[in-house]
């Protein structure tokens, strides 16, 4: 897999979404039931195969990242081919403010879900754009 399986809980809450899934792909939902009662590893598939569909979805829709640390934040704009870095360093006396890009080193969306996966939070994009107004 390219993208974590979606846990158990937050697949309840994509139930809507999952049976259009399965519909899509030709599942009904009696096949679906016998599916997950008679082909376990099948039922586990089809289930990884929707995570990676719901990940791609949120990667590309996904336009700023924050992440928040106790000396420092780092905020992002995540363009398509383009990442901009507004990292803000707090000292006692202020707060300095440093600005860099870079384009991405592997698919846009997979460099995303790294960085999500290491703390960073999918944000409005306020905080950026608040920054590059000063």
């Amino acid at each position: 897999m390219k993208y974590t399986r979606i846990p158990t809980d937050e697949l309840e809450k994509l139930e809507e979404e999952f049976v259009n899934f399965l519909v899509m792909n030709g599942i009904i939902a009696d096949d679906w039931l016998a599916i997950k009662e008679n082909e376990p590893l099948n039922a586990d598939e089809i289930i990884n195969q929707f995570s990676e569909v719901v990940w791609e979805s949120i990667l590309r829709g996904t336009k700023y990242l924050n992440k928040v640390e106790e000396e420092s934040a780092y905020y992002f704009k995540c363009d398509s081919d383009t990442i901009y870095l507004i990292k803000v360093d707090k000292t006692e006396a202020a707060a300095e403010q440093f600005s860099t890009s870079k384009e991405y080193n592997k698919t846009r969306e997979l460099e995303l879900f790294e960085m999500l996966q290491s703390g960073c939070t999918i944000s409005e994009g306020e905080e950026y754009e608040k920054l590059t107004l000063t």
